[in-house]
Formats: structure tokens, C-alpha cells, sequence
């Protein structure tokens, strides 16, 4: 299995379009502070519109998705600022939620979803990263992203049968598809995506990610890369925010999570040690730090 592969298996994201909206006029769509873990997406279909995230501005077309790595509280807005904000009809229409805006001036069209990592998936994007700003209009490099966009609109607004479930398997192809985009960038956004695009730590990525259990230490990561452990230490700090030790801490974790959930013949003893921790004293107090709870109560809920 390939490592993107690798990582969404590990994850296991709930992937959701929740909003399709047509505006014109004066607009604006104000969103809060989500949990974490959850990842608010954008798609501007048509027109033109700004995003205010951040204290910073940021012009957005037709072809652009915007990401929200942090589910940071963020505005949404039309380019008329003048006169009153157009009145806004919402209707679910069994898949997702149409909302309408008529006024003035050229219309814009949003695909609006969302991403949830689990709430301690932080380690996936780097804090100062506030949002991912994808141009993909004119772009020869990503031949089926519209086709995917058009499809999963068309989904969203047919009321076909199984058309929920359907939405749902394109909300998580298009999950794959932006991270196979962004990690074929020139410089994919800071934090795990950036980690696993740099040739010279990805046979340590791919090792530790085939078999977190194994006893890695600096120097056996390093060897990986035929590194030194001073410039692999390096060269790691530049493109991700923890360090070696925590951020295999964190995969380790992460596969924890997943098996107490899918895995329930399982005992945690046998989880503690299939997913590398030399105790169950070490594996749970390891989780409760990151979880909140120990492994027992997060198997329970």
C-alpha cells in the first residue's frame, strides 16, 4: 500500500458535503471555530468571492478549493459591499443543505463540506498553517478534479437513490485526490504532507508507517535515509513541527485508536504491544495525554 494509502487507512476521515450555495449581491457566510480535527473545504464552481481568515484576505475564483487545516473561524464574502445584504433561503434537500441569495451582479456558486481527522490529529497540519489556498483553474496537472467536482455537485443536488452514499464515496475520493495534489506541490503545506513529499525522509516515513511497532530510535531512522543523525534531525525539524520521537508517538497512537474501535477481539495489553509500546503502564498513560481518556474509555464510547 502506497503512503497516502497508508495514512487515510490510519485516519479513517469522515468526509461530508454539507452546503451548496448560490449567491449574488451583497453576501457573506460567516463560520465559527470547529472542533478539532474537523477541516472545513470550500470549492468555488462559479464567480468570484474573498475568504477573510486570520486577520488576511484572500482573492478566490472559479476552479480555487480552499482548505481550513484548523477549522479556524473564517468569512466567506461576495465582492459587492454596498447596499444590503441580500436575503438568504436555506432548504435540506435530503443530502446536503441548499442555500440562495438573490440580488444584484454576477452570481457565485460554492461547494461547501468537511473533513474530520478525530479530535488529536494536529500533528497532520503544522499550527501556522491557517489555510490551504489550492488554484487548480487552467492547471493541466489535475485532469480529474473537475469531472470530481461536477460529479459530486451533480450527486448532491439529484436526490437519486443511494445518492447519499454516493456523495459520501466522492466526498472521500476528492479527500485523496487534494492530498495527491498537495503533495505533488512544489512545497506542499507545512506539517505531514511536506514530511512525506522530501526524497530524503520518505524511506523513514514509508518504514515507520509499514510497521510502526518496530523499536525506531534517531539513529535507526537516520540509517533509514543513510543519513546521519545529526542531519536527518535536521533536516526533519525544517519540514515538520515535532520531533522524530513524537511524531512516531503519534502515528503509534493513531493506529491505537483505530484498532480499539475496529478490533474489539483485541485486548489493549495486545494493542499496547502491536502498535510498539514496551508497557500497557506506557501505552496508557501515553493515551490519556493525548485522548483525554484512558484506552478502555475510548474502546467504551
Amino acid at each position: 500500500m502506497d503512503t497516502l494509502s497508508q495514512i487515510l487507512t490510519l485516519l479513517a476521515p469522515v468526509c461530508a458535503v454539507n452546503l451548496h450555495c448560490r449567491f449574488a449581491g451583497r453576501w457573506q457566510a460567516d463560520h465559527v471555530q470547529l472542533a478539532p480535527g474537523a477541516v472545513p473545504w470550500h470549492a468555488i464552481l462559479k464567480g468570484e468571492a474573498r475568504l477573510n481568515v486570520a486577520g488576511k484576505i484572500y482573492d478566490v475564483r472559479a476552479g480555487d478549493v480552499l482548505l481550513l487545516p484548523h477549522g479556524s473561524p473564517h468569512l466567506l464574502q461576495g465582492l459587492i459591499d454596498w447596499g444590503h445584504l441580500a436575503p438568504v433561503t436555506s432548504q435540506h434537500n435530503g443530502t446536503l443543505t441548499e442555500v440562495v441569495a438573490k440580488g444584484e451582479g454576477s452570481a457565485v456558486e460554492v461547494l461547501c463540506g468537511e473533513f474530520n481527522f478525530g479530535p488529536h490529529s494536529d500533528w497532520l497540519f503544522a499550527h501556522e498553517v491557517d489555510v490551504v489556498h489550492l488554484h487548480t483553474d487552467g492547471q493541466q496537472n489535475f485532469p480529474g478534479l473537475q469531472a470530481l467536482l461536477a460529479m459530486l455537485v451533480r450527486e448532491s443536488l439529484s436526490n437519486q437513490p443511494g445518492g447519499a452514499k454516493m456523495v459520501q464515496s466522492l466526498a472521500m475520493s476528492f479527500l485523496t485526490m487534494l492530498l495527491r495534489i498537495l503533495l505533488s506541490a512544489q512545497e506542499p503545506p507545512e506539517g505531514l504532507l511536506r514530511l512525506m513529499s522530501d526524497p530524503r525522509l520518505a524511506p523513514a516515513v514509508l518504514a515507520v508507517l509499514a510497521d510502526p511497532a518496530q523499536p525506531w530510535t534517531l539513529e535507526t531512522l537516520a540509517q533509514r535515509c543513510f543519513l546521519s543523525r545529526a542531519t536527518f534531525a535536521r533536516h526533519f525539524s525544517r519540514c515538520y513541527h515535532l520531533t522524530p520521537q513524537s511524531w512516531l508517538t503519534q502515528i503509534r497512537l493513531a493506529q491505537a485508536a483505530r484498532l480499539l474501535h475496529q478490533q474489539r477481539s483485541l485486548t489493549i495489553d495486545a494493542i499496547a504491544d502491536r502498535c510498539g509500546f514496551l508497557s500497557l503502564s506506557s501505552f496508557s498513560r501515553a493515551f490519556r495525554q493525548c485522548y483525554q481518556q484512558t484506552p478502555a474509555q475510548y474502546r467504551r464510547t
